[in-house]
């Protein structure tokens, strides 16, 4: 039977104690990574989807609104919902135009008409008012 020192005593126990702590700590880290990934990834990735998602609607509302603002030749500048601003190339509307035109041409012609007798409307009166003073 071989007598150990005090320290190669200490030794073995610090060992064997963080032998025993690794393991705890693994286990404990194990548990959380599952719960993390389980339990809250899905809620994120969810979350993040819909964000995509209602940024990508206030672009779609802005540009239908006419919110945008033109950036250089070719480009326009289109804030989202969430007020970041995103730069759309005039060239990639171009593939829009003919199936908007062929889906929708009497509605826009007859939107670009109100709007032209509006501003008509709205020319005559501030020349009027502008004959009576």
């Amino acid at each position: 039977m071989e007598i150990k020192s005090n320290d190669e005593v200490r030794e073995e126990l610090l060992v064997e104690a963080m032998n025993k702590l690794k393991t705890q700590a693994k286990e404990v880290i194990d548990g959380v990574m599952s719960d993390l990934y389980c339990d809250y990834l899905p809620h994120v990735v969810t979350d993040t989807d819909s964000n995509i998602g209602n940024r990508v609607s206030g672009v779609i509302k802005n540009l239908i609104a006419g919110k945008f603002e033109k950036v250089g030749g070719s480009m326009v500048k289109v804030s989202d919902s969430y007020q970041a601003e995103h730069f759309i190339s005039f060239s990639s509307w171009d593939a829009m135009v003919k199936p908007l035109c062929d889906l929708m041409g009497p509605e826009i012609v007859g939107a670009r008409v109100k709007q032209l007798e509006h501003e008509v409307a709205s020319l005559n009166q501030q020349l009027e008012s502008a004959w009576r003073r």
